[in-house]
This record gives structure tokens, sequence and C-alpha cells, in this order.
């Protein structure tokens, strides 16, 4: 654990705590912007990075920020898995439409 010495609150977790926060946020945040194209190949790594940190930190730290690191994680992989059923979902409904255009598909 950081030193507390100016008693700001921000101070009391480790940086890669902070930056696990932050690139799982970011993550998550990617999630909902459907206008904008925010592609796979740039949230994986996001992601990837993310847990990647939230996993170190969750065995290095205790109390709150052990905590947050556990919820972080956890809340991580279950938006990992959520993007993939959605992308799954619009690969499907392509494909729906295709069929019903009449497109030949199959060999």
């Amino acid at each position: 654990m950081s030193d507390n010495k100016c008693g700001c609150p921000c101070s009391c977790f480790a940086p890669m705590t902070w930056i696990a926060v932050a690139l799982g946020a970011l993550f998550v945040l990617f999630m909902f912007f459907e206008a904008v194209t925010i592609r796979w190949w740039i949230m994986l790594p996001i992601a990837a990075v993310s847990l990647y940190l939230f996993g170190v930190q969750r065995g290095q730290t205790s109390g709150r920020e052990k905590c947050i690191c556990s919820w972080g994680f956890w809340l991580v992989i279950a938006a990992l898995v959520l993007r993939d059923m959605c992308l799954s979902g619009q690969l499907t409904a392509a494909y729906c439409r295709m069929i019903a255009a009449g497109l030949p598909l199959h060999g």
C-alpha cells in the first residue's frame, strides 16, 4: 500500500489499481457506443490488460482495495461475455438476412 501523506483518498490505492479501474471502465463504456464502432481488436487488449492488473492487485492487496479488484475483475469478465453474446447475435442476424435475400452461402 502506498503512503497516505497528503490525506487525500486518491492516494490510498496503488497506481496499478487505478489503471485497472480506468481500463475496466473504458471497456464497459465502449460497450454502450452503438453509433461509433469500437473495434473488437481495440477492446480485447483493454479488457486483457485490465483483467491482468486486477488479478495481480487482487493477490497483493487487502481490505477495500482487494474488494474493488475482485469486483472489477468479475465485472470485466461479465462485460466480455455480454459483448461476445451481443456480437454473436448480430452475426446470426446478418446471416439470416443474407439467407432471406437469397444469397447462396452454402456450398
